[in-house]
């Protein structure tokens, strides 16, 4: 053999001895050799590729959206705007006593008239009857008294200047001597303070003089009111 012919034999078997390597270590031609750092075609999905594929036709799933530069949070919807209206502390029980006090009628108005002499016979009080504007605890305020044929009733007293400020109880009218007594019991407040006890009216012509004495934390305050029918 010349030895022309033997050179080319060796650079034959040189030629083909790394692609019988990769076929011994069962690696598809162009594929990454076992222990390299092939990439590889990076598609997903077919025969031979490197990339993610998603089984049973599923699509690749929608990620969060990354926060905005400097962090923090991606804003939504805006929130709820919180209301600033403060509701009532108190329920207004206008029921049965008639009108609200804001409520103003040109109508003339029927003063309380005590009957003479006294009598047990408190019929006449039947019905709702409410007082003057007076001042108590140095807040302008209006009682009224609601009672049944037998002097039996309740009573409420409001605010002028807070309408939600309120005083309830139960209420019972008496002749003490010559005085009717309207008192009140089992009073409750919307500031849980207390109501005077009682209010003492006395004959004075056609309508009759209702006085009303307090002892608060500045002491002592009188009061002089009329009453009129508002129901």
């Amino acid at each position: 053999m010349s030895k022309t012919l033997v050179a080319a034999v060796a650079i034959a078997l040189a030629l083909a001895l790394p692609e019988a390597e990769v076929f011994a270590q069962g690696v598809a031609p162009g594929g990454p050799i076992g222990n390299s750092t092939g990439i590889g075609s990076g598609l997903g999905g077919v025969v031979g590729g490197t990339g993610p594929s998603y089984p049973n036709g599923t699509t690749q799933p929608t990620l969060p959206t990354p926060p905005p530069p400097g962090g923090g949070t991606v804003p939504t919807s805006p929130p709820h705007a919180i209301s600033t209206v403060r509701p009532p502390s108190y329920p207004k029980p206008l029921d049965p006593f008639g009108p609200s006090t804001s409520r103003t009628s040109s109508a003339p108005s029927v003063p309380l008239s005590l009957p003479e002499p006294p009598t047990s016979d408190l019929s006449f009080l039947k019905g709702c009857w409410r007082t003057g504007v007076f001042r108590l605890a140095h807040e302008p305020g209006v009682g009224t008294y609601c009672f049944d044929d037998k002097g039996s009733g309740r009573f409420l007293y409001q605010r002028v200047s807070q309408p939600d400020y309120f005083c309830r109880a139960s209420a019972q009218a008496g002749y003490v001597q010559k005085v009717l007594r309207l008192r009140v019991f089992a009073t409750t407040c919307s500031d849980g303070r207390e109501y005077p006890e009682s209010l003492d009216c006395s004959a004075a012509g056609a309508a009759a003089r209702c006085d009303g004495t307090a002892t608060t934390s500045t002491g002592t305050e009188n009061w002089t009111v009329q009453l009129h029918r508002v129901r």
